[in-house]
Formats: C-alpha cells, structure tokens, sequence
C-alpha cells in the first residue's frame, strides 16, 4: 500500500466511523451503553443461563469476530454467547454483546445463514439502536403487592428481586426496535456479512423458516423469541432478497467450511428445555442437577430461571421463590443473618421462628406479618439444609393462601428412583438419508421424535421431497438425561 492509498482508506475509514454516530443526539455516551451492558449481561446469565459448551461458544465466536473485523465502527468490542434457550432467539444488549440461542442454532443450515443474524445484531448495536429503546422503556411491575413488599416491614429489596424474577426470559430487556431501525439493521447487517465472505441472500431465506418454525408453536406458552422482536412480512423478506441482489461480494471460506461441515458442528446440540435446569412434570418441579423435588400449586404460574424457580398466582397477589441461599448445614444461621438484618433495616421483629425436622432434613422458618394494609400480609422464609447446601423458599402472600403455601413448602424432599428416571433429554443429530427415501421413512428408520411438519421446517424441505443417498438431515432423538 503506498502513502497516497492509506490516506485514502484512513479518511473512507473515518468518514464511515463518524456516519455510524449520526443520528445519536441526545443519547448518554458509549460508556454508558457498555455500563448498562454489563448490567444486562448479569441479568441474562441469572436468569436465562449462558452454554458452558467450549466447541459450541468457540464457534460462534469465531464466526462472530470475522464480522467485527471487517466492521468500520470499532468503538465496541463484540463478545459473542450461546443463551440456554430452546425458543429461536439472538438480541443485542447495547455495549458490545450478542446473545444466539441454541434453538436459533439448531433452525440455522448454514453458517451464512448464522452470519446474516449476528450481523444483523451487531448493527444494532454499532448504531446504538439499543440505547434508543433504553431511553424509551420502562419495565413492567407485574407484581400488585402493595409496595412490591409488606409496606414499610420489609421495604423494596426482596420485592424487586421477586419482580426480577417474574419479569424473566427477557421481557425486560427484549424491546422491539423501531420499524426505521430494524430497516437499517437489515441493510447495514446485509451489506456487513457479504464484506465478510457471507450470502446476504440468506437472511430472507432463514427469516422465512424462523416464520414457519414459529407457526408451527402458535399457542404455546414459549419465552420471547427472534420472531417476535424481528417479525418476518412478505414485504420485509421481499426488500431483504432485493437488497441482497445489488451487493456485490466475493465468496470467503466459511468457519468451518461447507454446509456439511455446520451441520456437523450443531451435531449433539440440546433442543428443547434443558434438565439440568430442572423439570416440571405437572406440578412437580425435578431437579436432577441438585437431587430435589418441590410440589408448586396446580393452578400457579411456574417460572424456571438459572437463579431461582418462581410461582404467582394468576392475580399475581402472591408469589414464592425457591433459590440457593449457600453452602451449609445450619438452617438457623441463615435464619439469624436474616433476623438481624430486619431489625436493624427496618426495626421488624419476626412473628414466629422456629427450628424443625422435614423428614430427615434440617430446617427452619421465620414468619413476618404486617396488618396495615386492607388484609394482613405475611412473609415467609424456609430455609432447608440438604446435601451441605442451604435452599431458601420466601414467599409474600395474604391469608387466604397460607394453607397452599405451607403445603408447597413441606413438600420439598430428595428425587426417588423413578423420578431420575423419568427425566429425558433431546438432543439434535445429523444423519444420512438414502437414495430416494422420503423423510417420513427417514425418521421412522432413525427413531427421530420430531413429526413431520417439524422436521420438513427445521431442514427447509417441501413435503413429497425425496431424499438423495448420503443427503445431510437434522433430527431429534429422546434419551434418558444423563446427570
């Protein structure tokens, strides 16, 4: 490169540097994007979990940074993770991170088609589209407890980590973005993967499967996913394929080369909620991980979160949450730390502590009660000692549902044989078909759990196709979890 062409490339290089701050009058500086991100960060891996998967992280890192490398906005330094949910999902959190669930993971058939995605996230973030929303939104309280805590007895701490809680998988932090905004995110996005050696066709054609994946879920109760902040029209897929059709761009070799070879890297991936997480079985909560299981009220809402379960009443006037208070055999010094932190915060004296046996388990319990509200409010406190680890049930809830609570709370015991048995795991394969076979006859011969519709999504097949001998297809087998 002589001197005349790098004073060329530094003034393109800066022109475009200054285009990506247009627009961001009004908004806090970038440190604060990476302040908040940081927040967020600690938000999603409590509440959501991230994949400790070195193979799966490593990848997607390295697709990822190919992306940043060739982006003219270097104020931000991308960090790429796996999110531990089934739903399709990826969101940017303003300051530099991108999350890809590993259900975007299994839906994706080629890492093009992986790139258009991160790209796309990675332009939300370079043009601080986040950082918008930030400003505009406000997180809802679901939680109608007077005070989100018994008025001045307990005070705002534990209610907010409660409406933490229920505010999970994302509602507080999965805004949409504005219609103008996921515009350029397509455009910028299209044009950064194609700088990268990536298709830009390819964003159109997997935004249409993640459509027809969503469909295929309608009425489900299933967390926020990639669809529904990024919704797919015929008008939005028809300017992405047209917009993909003036790029020009130069093939690069992929990560990990062909799209057998993605196929490949996905083998083995988790689909569906992971067990380790624990499992409701109606209204049993499994924990195989941790060896428990907890009997939650038939007609409560149930939250699974990585930090803690959550249970609330349709009203949503009470709530329980279990979660880890530490390592431990001693119940009454969790209890006493709490006793202790009462009075002096907030002068509260508990209405009843008391030491007892549940079964075999140590255990104890604190009442508090305020009675100046319309009802008496009551906060409840159950510490357990099992397996040298204390569990922490607190639940916030008038008199009318005592009964149930007290229930729930004695209902807490170690796994049986036959519960550690019921507990299966999902998990995706790539196998081979052979000449002529139809994907019915493929899924029969290969024991694949998912039905055909699914299937026929999940690969991007039209019904009646038949196979090729040695063609590459994603299935999904069942087998026992494996602890």
């Amino acid at each position: 490169m002589n001197i005349r062409s790098g004073i060329y490339v530094m003034i393109l290089w800066v022109g475009m540097s200054l285009s990506a701050c247009a627009g961001e009058t009004g908004l806090p500086p970038v440190e604060a994007d990476r302040e908040h991100g940081q927040e967020v960060v600690k938000q999603v891996t409590a509440q959501i979990g991230i994949v400790k998967e070195d193979r799966i992280t490593d990848y997607l890192n390295a697709v990822g940074q190919r992306l940043g490398h060739v982006h003219y906005d270097r104020r931000f330094e991308y960090v790429f993770q796996v999110l531990d949910q089934p739903q399709a999902n990826a969101f940017a959190v303003s300051g530099g991170h991108v999350f890809v669930s590993r259900g975007l993971l299994a839906l994706a058939n080629k890492e093009d088609e992986l790139a258009n995605v991160m790209g796309h996230e990675i332009i939300h973030i370079s043009r601080r589209h986040s950082a918008k929303q930030i400003a505009k939104q406000k997180v809802p309280n679901l939680l109608t407890l007077p005070g989100k805590m018994v008025g001045s007895v307990v005070g705002e701490g534990i209610g907010n980590m409660i409406n933490t809680h229920i505010n999970t998988l994302g509602a507080a932090y999965l805004a949409k973005h504005s219609r103008e905004d996921e515009f350029e995110a397509d455009r910028l996005g299209q044009e950064l993967t194609a700088q990268a050696g990536y298709d830009p066709q390819t964003l159109a054609t997997f935004l249409v499967r993640l459509q027809k994946e969503s469909q295929l879920h309608r009425g489900e109760q299933r967390g926020p996913g990639f669809f529904d902040t990024h919704p797919t029209t015929p008008d939005r897929v028809d300017r992405l394929t047209g917009d993909a059709q003036k790029i020009k761009w130069t093939r690069q070799p992929g990560v990990v080369g062909d799209p057998a070879a993605f196929l490949y890297q996905m083998d083995g991936l988790m689909l569906g909620e992971n067990p380790a997480m624990g499992v409701l079985q109606g209204h049993n909560f499994l924990q195989p991980a941790l060896d428990f299981s907890i009997a939650f009220p038939l007609d409560w809402k149930t939250v699974n979160t990585f930090e803690a379960v959550v249970a609330f009443t349709p009203k949503k006037d009470a709530v329980l949450l279990l979660s880890i208070f530490g390592k431990g055999k001693d119940p009454g010094q969790a209890a006493e730390q709490l006793i202790q932190a009462m009075q002096k915060a907030y002068r509260a004296t508990p209405t009843r502590s008391e030491s007892f046996r549940l079964g075999n388990l140590p255990a104890q319990h604190v009442f508090y009660t305020d009675t100046s509200g319309k009802e008496p409010m009551h906060l409840y406190f159950l510490w357990i000692s099992y397996r040298e680890t204390i569990y922490q049930l607190m639940s916030l809830a008038p008199d009318r549902y005592q009964g149930v609570l007290h229930e729930t709370a004695l209902s807490f015991r170690p796994l049986n044989s036959e519960e550690r048995a019921s507990i299966m795991e999902t998990r995706l394969r790539i196998v081979s078909a052979q000449e002529n076979e139809t994907v019915g006859q493929l899924s029969e011969r290969t024991g694949n759990v998912w039905d055909l519709e699914t299937t026929l999504v999940m690969n991007g097949f039209a019904a009646g196709q038949l196979l090729k001998d040695g063609q590459l297809l994603k299935i999904a087998i069942t087998q026992p979890y494996k602890f």
